[in-house]
């Protein structure tokens, strides 16, 4: 049985950062990985407390999760059958196991509750993927217009997924330009127009009160830095 335990932790790891290597937010590449493990479920109580921990540890190192994760996750956690655990795992994977879950309950509380349902890249995280991509290609893309066209292509699904994200990339992409002193007029322009257009009561839950203060500044400051063009 200690193979299988240990296997399955690291399977379900490995799918999870497969889904990032596709490009997947924190959030959908951990609803994905569950959906993959849904199946072994009602194999025993090792898969179902194995999945569910190794689900929390990654929401752990997310910077929200989605209030219903939270109320399943720590209802799973907190109705394992013990004694039925005890008899599909050694005593001391049952330890280790037990420690585990008290960590991912003990520490699950501490992180910030999304209540929108959509399954997106939140707001900090999006904007450092933004930051990110563009560092990567900024040396190697010589056209002005050919930086801002690999962003959105890379971005393309985020930016019609929610309008949260959409919004997001395209401040995050205009503060780039502006910075980067990167004479892209024509896709500013574009930039600017839709952010003028841009109303904040649109997003909904998708941000949380101060990343919409935060998100209005910075719209603010950029729009001030392009009223010449």
């Amino acid at each position: 049985m200690k193979r299988n335990y240990e296997a399955l932790f690291g399977a379900f790891y490995e799918k999870y950062f497969d889904f990032k290597i596709e490009k997947m937010s924190d959030a959908e590449a951990v609803a994905r990985t569950s959906g993959e493990f849904e199946g072994i479920l009602n194999k025993g109580e090792m898969e179902k407390a194995v999945v569910y921990i190794a689900e929390g540890k990654i929401y752990l190192t997310h910077s929200k999760i989605f209030f219903k994760a939270k109320e399943r996750l720590v209802e799973v956690l907190n109705s394992l059958d013990l004694e039925k655990l005890k008899l599909e795992i050694t005593s001391d994977e049952y330890e280790d196991l037990l420690e585990r879950r008290d960590t991912v309950l003990d520490e699950i509380d501490n992180k910030q509750i999304d209540y929108d349902p959509f399954t997106r890249w939140y707001y900090h995280d999006m904007e450092k993927e933004v930051r990110h991509f563009f560092g990567s290609i900024i040396t190697e893309t010589q056209n002005n217009h050919e930086v801002v066209e690999r962003i959105l292509e890379r971005f393309e699904n985020d930016c019609d997924n929610t309008l949260s994200e959409n919004i997001i990339i395209k401040t995050t992409l205009a503060e780039l330009l502006i910075k980067n002193n990167i004479k892209a007029d024509e896709d500013l322009r574009n930039i600017k127009s839709e952010l003028e257009q841009f109303n904040m009561e649109d997003i909904g839950q998708q941000l949380s009160e101060d990343e919409k203060i935060d998100l209005t500044l910075r719209i603010k400051e950029i729009l001030s830095k392009l009223s010449g063009i």
